[in-house]
């Protein structure tokens, strides 16, 4: 008897909606995106192959004449940012965890299934923004990591930069909505009885990647967001003639940039921790020091970032102390490595294709890792820095940490994605092709490094002793391109005639296996009951010991048909990516598309917003985490994950504006021009408002309707009376000499002020719209979750402003006229 399913209150049958054109552009199922993702980020993939192969071909020989320095200076930039921003990452976080984690943790979709389809058509979006420069005076040109002073408008004078910089601040939303979700999702949604000590370590990986996403990506933002204004509206953030500093760039690029190196490397590693443990047929090895490992990798990342300035010349207490925290983040890798050793050691060990690309991992990320610690040793670092050595490292620990494992994870989850399998043979031919080319191309370059080659030449000249490895480079190179030929083959061969695979090919261990393959749209009939860690191995081999609480396995909760609910497809998560990147475009071509994009954007958010029947209602995760443990509301969760990472982004902007703050060469100064009694009644004003807020939910709450109107009223104009005093305080100081161009307070200052009244802005139209639901009626006791979530965000914004009143008028400021 089929299944059936309730969509947004429609019964239908249960189907995949393969082929509709319509299903695909509309769909919010996390197995469908993921398969989006694989096939958009597979696509960029042969794009940056392409990109390398031309540089290798032109590296050949020396003298090389297939490309000039320009094109050279497009190629290796947009390889770099393809690589590491649609490759790599996509295919970790967007394919893989994307299908993977629900079924692992045994939940029916993420967290908040229309962000998800949003944050996948943001980030094609995206690439093809970025991609369009190709075909716009050039691509960007000026390094993936964006250097200052090489990136203002003085010395990338074209749109090349532009392109650059606004398709990553695109793409850092994409991220950051996938890492909020997946947060929430692993929080809220696992099943009954899977703890945090009885996850997967795949989902233990991407938990901690989604908290690295939520705390890093700011960083960049803030950084990504000064380039812009230097670029579009005059100022300069990284000028040192004007008192400012270009290592300013470098601080928040590689404070975002480290952490991003374990957001690559966490994935690939949670990966073989699947894949080695069920073709060892053995349990993972030291299963909680794997888990308080990925953690701590987590939480030294962020103490690592210097070690990739030692050159800049910090200081010897600076350098001291990220040379030893490089140093200690080697202890948790290393236990995972071990742990895979023991995992194989006296395992009965089966040679798949996917149990071949994860041993790979294992061996060229040891590599890598050696030669990275190599570069906490400051002379060291000093020696090998710009050198060929570095671009050897890089490799070894993004495509020989990250790839190889991404190659894995096709292999053993194809079945699970397509019910065929992948050719063994061919895939052997694969592995092989790949460890002979990969290693061919990269280890060279370490003996070029020491031989003195700098990365980012485009030609060279006979007799520097750089032809012969150079020559093995690139021959080694095309042989890795003939290894993704033989994937290619391997892939559309299986989808044409591969052999079924069943629901459980390699006799799994995890909660997917346990499912048909391909999964239903629904993912689990009736939610999982689970009593320990592989709960479907120990199932059906009727394990004792811990998993004997199971009794008879993974039992299962009795779950009704028609309590099985599923959300409608939605075109709004398609057209709000949309509006963003027009708005994107507009800034290049024509700024008055900006305001229209901007509209639709607005529009689109609000009929996202309350497109369910049911929204700002509370509930309880579907299905979701253990009962007894009273789990909070899936929306209030990612409120606070949201809250947590606009923190970071606004200590960023604060940091900034007391660092460069007295550093000006002209112009007036704060303590010329801040006037602490306005200011003091506009905060005085914000503050109340906060008071109204906690009215208006408690009327809410209680279903008053008309107080509820009345103070949300309220709170939107004492939020619209802050932004009028804003706006007097911004217009006296322009009169009196302080434009945004004048100095590094002026820039500072608008800017972190600035950024504070578009918060409140969005949240006025926020409570606008909410009075609107409340003045038709539709704001009732049981929604109050609605006006919740805003009170937070309301809260979250009057304590920021309570910082930057402190430190930026109290602190630095001066009573004024």
């Amino acid at each position: 008897m089929d299944t059936v399913l309730t969509v947004e209150g429609q019964p239908r049958k249960e189907s995949y909606l393969a082929g509709a054109i319509w299903g695909w552009l509309t769909t919010i199922d996390h197995k469908r995106i993921a398969v989006l993702y694989g096939v958009t980020a597979l696509v960029f993939f042969l794009v940056a192959g392409v990109e390398a192969l031309i540089m290798r071909a032109q590296l050949a020989r020396p003298d090389g004449t297939v490309v000039d320095a320009a094109t050279y200076n497009q190629l290796f930039t947009m390889h770099g940012t393809t690589m590491v921003f649609l490759v790599i990452m996509p295919l970790g976080i967007g394919l893989f965890a994307n299908f993977a984690v629900p079924l692992l943790i045994g939940a029916r979709d993420v967290a908040f299934p229309r962000l998800n389809a949003f944050s996948y058509w943001l980030f094609l979006f995206g690439s093809l923004f970025l991609h369009a420069s190709f075909f716009v005076h050039g691509a960007p040109d000026a390094g993936w990591f964006g250097y200052a002073n090489l990136t203002e408008r003085m010395f990338s004078p074209g749109t090349n930069l532009d392109f650059w910089v606004l398709a990553l601040l695109i793409l850092g939303i994409s991220t950051l909505i996938t890492g909020l979700n997946f947060l929430v999702t692993i929080i809220n949604m696992r099943a009954p009885g899977m703890t945090f000590m009885r996850m997967p370590l795949f989902v233990w990986t991407i938990l901690v990647t989604a908290v690295l996403i939520l705390l890093a990506f700011p960083a960049l933002t803030v950084g990504l967001i000064f380039l812009l204004m230097d670029r579009f509206f005059g100022t300069h953030f990284f000028a040192s003639t004007l008192g400012a500093t270009p290592l300013l760039w470098q601080h928040l690029f590689w404070l975002f940039g480290h952490p991003e190196v374990y957001i690559l490397a966490l994935p690939a590693f949670g990966i073989v921790s699947e894949v080695i443990p069920v073709f060892s047929r053995k349990p993972l090895f030291g299963y909680p020091m794997m888990a308080y490992s990925t953690a701590l990798i987590g939480f030294l990342s962020y103490g690592v970032w210097g070690h990739h300035m030692f050159a800049v010349g910090m200081g010897p207490a600076a350098e001291a102390t990220f040379a030893a925290t490089s140093m200690l983040i080697a202890i948790p890798t290393g236990v995972k490595i071990f742990s895979w050793i023991a995992t194989m050691w006296g395992g009965s060990l089966r040679i798949t294709t996917a149990f071949l690309f994860s041993l790979g991992l294992i061996i060229e990320f040891t590599i890598g890792g050696l030669s990275g610690i190599m570069h906490a040793a400051v002379p060291i670092d000093l020696q090998q820095t710009d050198s060929y050595f570095v671009v050897a490292h890089l490799h070894y620990v993004l495509f020989g940490g990250s790839a190889l494992a991404l190659f894995s994870a096709i292999y053993y989850w194809w079945p699970k994605m397509t019910g065929r399998l992948l050719d063994e043979r061919l895939g052997r031919w694969h592995f092989w092709l790949t460890i002979v080319g990969f290693n061919g191309t990269f280890f060279p370059m370490h003996f070029l490094g020491i031989s003195g080659m700098p990365r980012r030449i485009y030609h060279y000249a006979p007799g520097m002793g750089w032809d012969l490895w150079n020559m093995v480079a690139t021959i080694s190179a095309f042989i890795l391109a003939a290894s993704v030929a033989v994937f290619l083959v391997n892939v559309f061969l299986t989808l044409r005639r591969g052999a079924p695979a069943g629901p459980d090919p390699w006799e799994g261990r995890t909660l997917e296996w346990w499912i048909p393959s391909p999964p239903p749209e629904h993912n689990f009939d009736r939610i999982p009951l689970v009593g320990g860690r592989d709960p479907y191995w120990a199932w059906r081999h009727g394990v004792q010991g811990e998993a004997a609480a199971m009794s008879a396995g993974p039992a299962l909760e009795a779950a009704p048909a028609d309590a099985i609910h599923l959300p409608a497809p939605s075109w709004f998560p398609i057209v709000l990516a949309a509006g963003i990147v027009v708005a994107g475009v507009g800034m290049i071509t024509r700024f008055a598309v900006v305001p229209i994009a901007a509209l639709v954007v607005l529009l689109a958010i609000v009929g996202l917003g309350f497109e369910r029947p049911t929204a700002g209602e509370g509930e309880q995760p579907e299905g979701g985490a253990d009962r007894s443990l009273g789990v909070l509301d899936n929306r209030k969760v990612g409120m606070w994950a949201f809250i947590g990472s606009e923190s970071i982004f606004f200590a960023a902007l604060i940091s900034t504006y007391l660092v460069y703050e007295g550093r000006s060469t002209s112009g007036p100064g704060p303590g010329e021009l801040l006037s602490i009694p306005l200011t003091s009644v506009s905060t005085f004003v914000l503050l109340m408002s906060s008071l109204l807020m906690v009215l208006a939910l408690a009327a809410t709450q209680r279903g008053d309707a008309r107080w509820s109107l009345i103070w949300l009223l309220g709170t939107a104009g004492l939020g619209m009376t802050f932004l009028g005093g804003q706006v007097y305080e911004f217009r006296h100081f322009y009169h009196e000499g302080l434009a945004l161009q004048t100095n590094l307070f002026g820039q500072t200052f608008y800017t972190l002020v600035g950024f504070h009244g578009a918060h409140v802005t969005v949240g006025v139209l926020w409570l606008l719209v909410l009075a609107r639901s409340a003045c038709a009626g539709q704001l009732p006791a049981r929604r109050s979750l609605a006006v919740e979530l805003c009170g937070l965000y309301w809260h979250f914004v009057d304590v920021v402003w309570i910082v930057i009143f402190t430190l930026v008028y109290l602190l630095k400021g001066a009573v004024g006229p």
